[in-house]
């Protein structure tokens, strides 16, 4: 399999020019990177997968609730949408673990590997791009 397809890397692009919350995003990007190495590793181990899987779910909750208390302090207009489109990914995240928990490797953990890859690196170009910008004028 190509790598890119796995593999976030971090760039500029990424960045939201807020040193806390892109420290966030570059430690999801490594537990995201984490869990689909170890899925498409000869070795792969479930218990590692749902660990890394239940990471990526705790570190979600914290960051979106680090997100939405910026958004309250800055009076961000689309705070309301935007904290809608967080439940919908835990929701997303806790599916995913609860799939993988279902089954033994398969195309279900490939899936998922690459749904949650793309959910974050989506949300962090199209979403949270838009709160900085707001931030930004403030």
């Amino acid at each position: 399999m190509e790598t890119a397809l796995w593999k976030i890397e971090w760039s500029d692009a990424l960045s939201m020019s807020n040193p806390e919350i892109d420290a966030e995003h570059k430690r999801f990007i490594k537990l995201v990177n984490d869990l689909n190495s170890e899925i498409m590793s000869q070795q792969r181990d479930k218990a590692i997968v749902e660990q890394i899987m239940g990471s990526i779910l705790k570190d979600a909750i914290a960051h979106f609730s680090h997100e939405e208390r910026l958004f309250a302090k800055h009076s961000y207009p689309e705070a309301e949408e935007h904290a809608q489109i967080h439940t919908e990914l835990v929701s997303k995240f806790e599916q995913a673990l609860k799939e993988i928990q279902a089954t033994e490797f398969g195309n279900v953990w490939v899936q998922a590997g690459l749904d949650i890859k793309n959910l974050l690196v989506d949300h962090v170009v199209n979403e949270d791009t838009k709160y900085i910008e707001y931030l930004k004028t403030e």
